[in-house]
């Protein structure tokens, strides 16, 4: 994994400890089901994440920073 990918990681980490991963999922207008079915887990996972209660796990969490369309600062892409 490459120190990029790594800041992805912890970056939408810290999103969604802070609810904002949630936030931009909505803007985006992508249900939690949408989410959930293409990051391939239930979308009680994807709420947790969302909540802060549970961790995704590495190459998990860089899917879900892509779907996000969040670019390599961790910043949402235009």
């Amino acid at each position: 994994m490459s120190p990029d990918d790594l800041h992805r990681v912890s970056t939408v980490r810290r999103l969604a400890a802070v609810g904002e991963a949630r936030a931009v999922r909505i803007a985006r207008r992508i249900s939690l089901r949408e989410m959930a079915a293409t990051l391939g887990v239930r979308p009680s996972t994807v709420s947790r994440w969302e909540t802060g209660r549970a961790v995704p796990r590495s190459a998990v969490a860089l899917r879900w920073a892509d779907l996000l369309s969040l670019d390599i600062r961790g910043e949402r892409a235009a």
